[in-house]
């Protein structure tokens, strides 16, 4: 398997993409006072997982779902440690339910978004000609 083989599969991709979208919401929380600015780099993380989608042309809606909603959920799990640990140092002060049900909160946003950027990827590469 070649190096050009190897890049394209989901998983480095995904990681790839999750972790410069981590610390771009890093950066945008330390940077920033109003909460309204996190929606930026969430925004430009949604466009490059499309960009890199329609670039690397995966014909399964599977491997498109998958590589999204892994670089949403790195990128938002990254940014969560951050602000647990680092920003506000509240992870113990937390019980486990409410970490569980912030995280799933934010799978189930990725989800939806990760579906729409999968299929929208692939929108006008298999029309018959």
């Amino acid at each position: 398997m070649t190096y050009l083989e190897r890049a394209k599969k989901p998983i480095p991709v995904a990681l790839a993409l999750g972790i410069l979208g981590g610390a771009a919401l890093i950066v945008t929380t330390e940077l920033t006072n109003t909460g309204q600015a996190i929606y930026i780099p969430y925004a430009i993380l949604v466009t490059a997982i499309f960009a890199t989608l329609r670039s690397i042309n995966w014909s399964e809606l599977s491997k498109r779902f998958a590589t999204s909603f892994l670089a949403f959920m790195v990128a938002t799990i990254i940014l969560y440690l951050f602000i647990i640990t680092v920003a506000a140092g509240t992870i113990f002060e937390i019980t486990i339910w409410g970490h569980v049900w912030r995280i799933g909160f934010m799978a189930t946003i990725g989800g939806l978004l990760s579906f729409a950027v999968a299929y929208l990827a692939n929108i006008g590469r298999n029309r018959i000609a």
